[in-house]
């Protein structure tokens, strides 16, 4: 579910990882382009003692950014796009991260993109995916996302569909779908806002009607 903390959580075992001295290389952190900017504000806000880059502008001064910070090795946190990453993997090849962690990772859902195979190259210790949303059409999503957090974890994905996800989603095979479960539980952290902010009323829905007029009619 959105707003339960997924980011705040993401920082501060950030900052633990560090303090604790399991990060050794700089993190990683991959997602929505709209969302680069808040993700460093709420670095700055909950761990100001992280020093965080953005590798954000041209390709010439993306690849400059990572550059300079890895002569220097000032940057701890790397903040990035899915989009600029898929271009700049030539830029990541010598680089080497404690923690990589994908943000709205439903954005791999499809294990062909670019963006699919660009995360999953990235040289990293530790590997998260947050999402609200594992599963939107097909179980092939959820294989695509264990695929960059393990992989080999799920088989390949052929094996997968034929053991899995067609006895699942064909056959309605229930101990498939058990055998599915028992898997991957022991590895999702799920927080529902039943669980999380129980003063929270019950959804409330409204219809409201707007008139098209001009131009939205036509």
């Amino acid at each position: 579910d959105m707003g339960l903390g997924k980011t705040l959580q993401t920082i501060a075992a950030l900052l633990a990882r560090r303090q604790e001295g399991e990060s050794t290389f700089p993190d990683l952190i991959i997602c929505p382009t709209s969302l680069l900017y808040n993700w460093k504000k709420e670095f700055e806000r909950f761990a100001p003692e992280l020093s965080v880059c953005l590798v954000t502008g041209t390709a010439a001064q993306r690849e400059a950014i990572l550059q300079q910070q890895k002569e220097s090795g000032e940057a701890q946190v790397f903040i990035t796009s899915y989009d600029m990453v898929k271009r700049d993997l030539t830029f990541y090849r010598d680089l080497q991260f404690s923690t990589e962690v994908i943000d709205e990772a439903q954005n791999i859902k499809n294990q062909g993109t670019a963006a699919a195979k660009a995360v999953k190259k990235i040289h990293a210790g530790v590997r998260f995916a947050l999402t609200g949303t594992p599963i939107e059409n097909r179980l092939g999503e959820l294989w695509s996302i264990f695929d960059y957090l393990m992989p080999g974890f799920l088989y390949t994905y052929q094996r997968f569909r034929e053991e899995i996800e067609i006895p699942i989603v064909v056959n309605g095979d229930e101990n498939r779908m058990q055998r599915l479960q028992r898997m991957i539980r022991p590895f999702i952290l799920r927080r529902l806002k039943g669980e999380v902010l129980r003063d929270l009323p019950a959804k409330l829905e409204e219809n409201v009607f707007a008139k098209l007029e001009g131009e939205q009619l036509a």
